[in-house]
């Protein structure tokens, strides 16, 4: 990757920003909240609840590997600052490719929040980025994660069977992938025409 992504993205209902220390509050009571909607699909909710002070140490984390360019975690708040889910930009795929994760609080489905977060990082990776590919990751079962991908345009390239998702303490699970390539992007409409201002770790504008 040429670039290093956006620290946030601004679009019409939602920040996507790096998750900073100080969201380690709400951030513990949303995933605390929603341990039971989480754990059948989210492997790293399997260790919910951890104590607070755990919660700033891997946010900690998790800004420290954004900084040091290894991993690209998000949050995802609503515009009057309401957290309300996790995604990021994985690059777990290879060269020229990075995966896009996703979850939202229960109280906040249905409402084409995840899409419309997931539209802006995915024409983020593909334009600002100049990376070729983006993929989704989600297990067959989860029906809301592969209305996501389908909705962006993405191409359902096939079932892996008893796959590793992201680290190899989880439990081995079947996996659908999904790929979006960035000469397919006319044809995902939802990526094509997504709506963003994307900001550097000191709040530049940076597109």
């Amino acid at each position: 990757m040429n670039r290093a992504p956006a620290y946030k993205l601004l679009t019409d209902r939602l920040i996507v920003r790096c998750y900073e220390p100080r969201d380690a509050h709400d951030v513990h009571q949303v995933v605390t909240r929603n341990k039971g909607h989480l754990v059948p699909f989210m492997g790293w909710a399997l260790r919910e609840p951890t104590t607070f002070d755990e919660r700033v140490d891997l946010l900690r984390s998790f800004r420290g590997r954004f900084d040091l360019g290894d991993d690209f975690f998000y949050g995802i708040f609503l515009r009057d600052g309401t957290f309300i889910g996790g995604t990021g930009l994985h690059p777990h795929c290879g060269p020229a490719g990075i995966e896009i994760g996703y979850w939202i609080d229960e109280r906040h489905q249905g409402k084409g929040l995840v899409t419309e977060a997931a539209a802006a990082l995915a024409k983020h990776a593909l334009t600002d980025l100049a990376l070729s590919r983006v993929e989704i990751h989600c297990a067959p079962d989860n029906v809301g994660s592969n209305r996501v991908a389908e909705k962006l345009g993405f191409t359902r390239e096939g079932l892996l069977r008893k796959r590793h998702q992201y680290a190899h303490d989880r439990p081995l699970r079947d996996l659908v992938f999904w790929t979006l390539f960035r000469e397919d992007m006319g044809r995902a409409s939802l990526v094509n025409w997504a709506r963003y201002q994307a900001y550097d770790a000191i709040d530049r504008p940076i597109t």
